[in-house]
């Protein structure tokens, strides 16, 4: 880019960085007044850096630091082999600047395929089409929705649908339930790659979850004692860029195939919701692949709003 000069991110820029960070999130919050209120750009920044395999690159013009972008290269817990990740602190721009992105990808990621990561992720505020576009320019794409919305007391959903508090005995039915969202991913538009696990290691990724009540709540959904359906919540840690104080996430969610569209799903968020509400958190985040047509268009009907787009791409 004209007149820009790229730089290892050095100790001396990070105050310059923390300014960019902090204007882009004060921006990001005039949109969506639930994310959290940050006061240490700089302590975002040391976050994303803190990884062994965590570089950064800066974009001066003259003496101003005008973008940075920050990303390290770890392994994927799904699919086992290297990735790339930009994380919600790993880029700002000032304004006008943003093509200035391209460049600094270029430099990170030559060092990312060096190092064996060909997939790459990065995390952006869905609002700021300024920082987004270069991404996207970059053969990114839209990969996941993060988004958030307020608890409220919800009025009963009309279904015949009880919701009961799940338990242990509900291992078959989570499996079952995970299972079919899996497939679901792996089905025409999302051709997800992903692995479809074995009982044995389903049993060994949910069996636990009963475990510790504080940090997991786990509600089930029955019509005239058939379970159809569930919603597990979990207390997210915060102190990142993406998640408020008093806040639950929605960490899973699926209805068996024969139960969807009959107000299951409604009843379940209506019950979470409320419960979330009564005992003191103020807002649920939760994300959905964007090729998941039945999730990308479910959720924002019960009102998430988006606030980050996780951008992928695959190389070659």
């Amino acid at each position: 880019m004209p007149g820009i000069e790229i730089e290892p991110l050095e100790d001396e820029h990070l105050a310059a960085a923390a300014g960019l960070l902090a204007v882009r999130h004060a921006r990001h919050r005039e949109t969506e007044a639930l994310l959290p209120a940050i006061s240490d750009f700089r302590a975002q920044l040391e976050r994303d850096l803190a990884h062994e395999t965590a570089g950064g690159v800066v974009a001066l013009s003259g003496d101003d630091l005008v973008a940075y972008v920050i990303g390290r290269v770890e392994e994927d817990p799904l699919l086992g082999d290297q990735r790339a990740v930009v994380d919600f602190a790993g880029c700002a721009a000032a304004g006008g600047q943003g093509d200035a992105i391209r460049d600094l990808y270029a430099a990170l990621a030559a060092r990312w395929v060096a190092a064996g990561a060909t997939r790459h992720v990065a995390f952006v505020p869905a609002s700021d089409e300024a920082l987004t576009d270069p991404w996207l320019r970059l053969a990114f794409g839209v990969q996941a929705v993060l988004a958030v919305r307020e608890t409220a007391a919800m009025k009963p959903v009309g279904a015949d649908v009880r919701i009961r508090p799940g338990m242990p005995d509900d291992l078959e039915l989570v499996m079952r339930l995970d299972r079919t969202l899996i497939e679901h991913h792996a089905a025409p538009p999302s051709f997800s790659g992903l692995p479809i696990p074995s009982d044995e290691e389903l049993r060994a990724e949910w069996s636990d979850l009963w475990d510790d009540p504080e940090l997991y709540t786990h509600f089930v959904a029955e019509r005239a004692g058939q379970p159809l359906g569930h919603a597990v919540l979990y207390r997210r840690p915060t102190g990142d860029l993406r998640v408020p104080e008093d806040n639950i996430d929605l960490s899973h969610a699926a209805t068996l195939p024969t139960a969807r569209r009959s107000g299951v799903s409604l009843a379940l968020m209506g019950h979470a919701l409320t419960w979330a509400h009564e005992h003191g958190f103020r807002s649920m985040t939760t994300d959905w692949r964007s090729v998941n047509l039945l999730a990308s268009r479910h959720w924002p009907r019960l009102g998430f709003r988006p606030t980050h787009y996780r951008l992928y791409r695959a190389l070659p």
